[in-house]
């Protein structure tokens, strides 16, 4: 289980930078903004993948956490992910497991990334 960098990611013009990253075993989803000078500005840590998917996202200086509902899988219709409440956060399992998962990707990410969730967990404790 590492994630890795997606290459060919979509772009939106006017907006910052995202690097995408994945593993191959559907624990973590991670997208990562990227400002001009090239630092990391925001984040949505997204993990179990393929089951209880939930979301961490810091964003503007404001980390959120978040249950994603997948939307219909219905073929017949193209509804898209919804971020809703969660009241479950194993924050200290998911920081063990994206410092193994995140061994890989750029030092920077990595670093900043692990840096906000200690930050995020210490939120918590108080």
């Amino acid at each position: 289980m590492a994630l890795h960098e997606l290459k060919f990611v979509r772009q939106y013009e006017g907006e910052m930078l995202r690097r995408w990253f994945d593993d191959d075993e559907g624990l973590f989803d991670l997208i990562a903004w990227v400002d001009d000078a090239g630092a990391v500005s925001g984040f949505q840590l997204a993990y179990n993948v393929n089951g209880e998917e939930r979301a961490i996202t810091w964003l503007g200086g404001t980390f959120s956490h978040r249950d994603v509902d997948p939307g219909d899988d219905s073929p017949l219709s193209n509804d898209s992910s919804v971020l809703g409440d969660t009241t479950v956060f194993p924050i200290v399992d998911i920081i063990k497991k994206f410092e193994h998962s995140s061994r890989n990707i750029a030092s920077d990410v990595r670093s900043m990334l692990l840096g906000k969730l200690e930050e995020f967990a210490g939120t918590l404790s108080r």
